[in-house]
């Protein structure tokens, strides 16, 4: 039987071809945005010429830049008070990456089976399903829901773990934490924490609990500030890894992928010093007030509570076929009927859903809503 992990695949690339037909319905789930602080954000260069601030005659490796991999150690340090060092830091051009060098490395060191806590990425699930890797999932529900049922392995295993669970905003509870922190010590197991929306919380707090409850040497965690900072069109992300596999891992992941583009490693420095600095508390209050609109329009119906990232989980006033819409199916979760994501940061998706507030909710479910 297929796992249901691998099913979600289909109907993520049903949507992908729908989304680039010309007159498309409006994507209210979409993966991009724009905020007013693009500028801000990227300091110099957003006018400036990556040629005027960097050789563009060499090879631009972000491994060997020892300087930008301290700064990510001494921006953890910080955020999480952990003990981070420049060898904990793995640097890559976007989280795809190294994802791929991660699901690589699994098949090559032998291990044809990976436990998971579902949702995980649908990049990852594809990851898994070329490379022949049985995902096996440990938990009915998700973390932050309150029939989560967490069933973690008698074995040593690798785990993988989305925290925050990205789609709702939605953190993992420390109590889930603690006890997959304590299993892997018991046990001796690896995780791996998708960490992609971390760092964007709503309350303002900087640090994350998955860096204080699970134990740094058993732990790998992909953090990523084009996702901190919402400015998809640069690439950079890293993977805080255990000492002793820092050097295997790089290595493999610089002759998959190669090295990055200049424009990238400048971007990852100016990422660095942002949250190094003044951190993104514009755009999240900006999402924060995009969230507060959208509420008070009356689109909605029902919405979960959020805590962090820029999507919500939430059911239109309106059949949610009327827009090009993600729902439970694309993250393996079962309920919520007329449940979608809705990306705050697309204007267009959201000025969409609030112009339904002035028409009929009892029309045709087919009906494309007018904006």
């Amino acid at each position: 039987m297929t796992p249901s992990l691998f099913r979600m695949l289909d109907w993520h690339e049903l949507i992908e071809a729908e989304r680039q037909q010309p007159g498309a319905r409006v994507f209210v789930s979409d993966y991009n945005g724009g905020h007013p602080f693009v500028e801000e954000f990227l300091g110099e260069l957003a006018d400036t010429s990556p040629g005027r601030l960097a050789d563009i005659t060499r090879y631009s490796g972000l491994d060997e830049d020892v300087r930008l991999r301290a700064k990510i150690a001494a921006m953890h340090r910080q955020y999480d008070g952990a003990d981070c060092t420049p060898r904990n830091v793995l640097p890559g051009g976007g989280s795809s990456s190294l994802l791929g060098t991660f699901a690589t490395w699994l098949l090559l060191t032998g291990r044809r089976r990976v436990h998971y806590v579902p949702p995980v990425y649908y990049k990852l699930a594809y990851l898994f399903r070329r490379m022949g890797l049985e995902p096996v999932p440990v938990a009915r529900g998700h973390a932050y829901q309150p029939e989560f049922d967490l069933r973690l392995p008698d074995e040593r295993t690798v785990l993988v773990l989305t925290d925050p669970v990205w789609y709702a905003g939605r953190r993992v509870p420390s109590a889930v934490l603690k006890t997959i922190g304590a299993w892997q010590q018991e046990t001796g197991s690896l995780v791996f924490v998708d960490g992609t929306f971390q760092y964007m919380r709503w309350d303002g707090e900087r640090g994350e609990e998955s860096a204080a409850h699970l134990p740094g040497d058993l732990t790998l965690r992909m953090v990523c500030p084009t996702k901190y900072l919402s400015i998809h069109g640069y690439r950079c992300a890293h993977l805080l890894v255990p000492e002793r596999l820092r050097e295997e891992m790089a290595e493999l992941h610089l002759n998959l992928h190669g090295d990055v583009a200049v424009s990238d490693r400048l971007f990852a420095h100016r990422a660095a010093d942002v949250m190094l600095g003044e951190g993104n508390g514009a755009l999240i209050r900006h999402v924060r007030d995009r969230h507060r609109v959208l509420v008070d329009s009356g689109a909605l119906s029902a919405r979960m509570p959020v805590e962090t990232g820029f999507f919500l989980f939430a059911r239109p006033r309106v059949p949610h076929r009327w827009f090009l819409a993600m729902d439970g199916k694309y993250f393996e979760l079962d309920g919520h009927p007329g449940y979608i994501r809705i990306n705050l940061l697309n204007r267009t998706g959201v000025e969409a859903l609030m112009a339904t507030v002035g028409q009929p909710a009892g029309q045709r479910a087919d009906q494309p809503a007018r904006v």
